[in-house]
């Protein structure tokens, strides 16, 4: 999948260089979006093997983003 969404980036965006028609500008912006949207999915996810009765807690807090702290 991420092959095909590769291609499809490049031909769009060489086809709306060349002076193509610009509706293949757009293909290559909404390729670019989903490649961005599954890198960043990727970067989210974790995997942690569990064997039988083992639990797991998550648990979430909220970063500190004020720069005077």
């Amino acid at each position: 999948m991420v092959a095909l969404i590769a291609w499809i980036y490049r031909v769009g965006l060489r086809r709306g260089l060349r002076g193509g028609n610009p509706a293949w500008f757009v293909v290559a912006l909404a390729a670019l979006i989903l490649r961005r949207d599954q890198e960043r999915r990727k970067a989210s996810a974790i995997t942690i093997p569990l064997k039988p009765g083992e639990d797991v807690i998550v648990s979430m807090a909220r970063r500190n983003t004020r720069a005077d702290s």
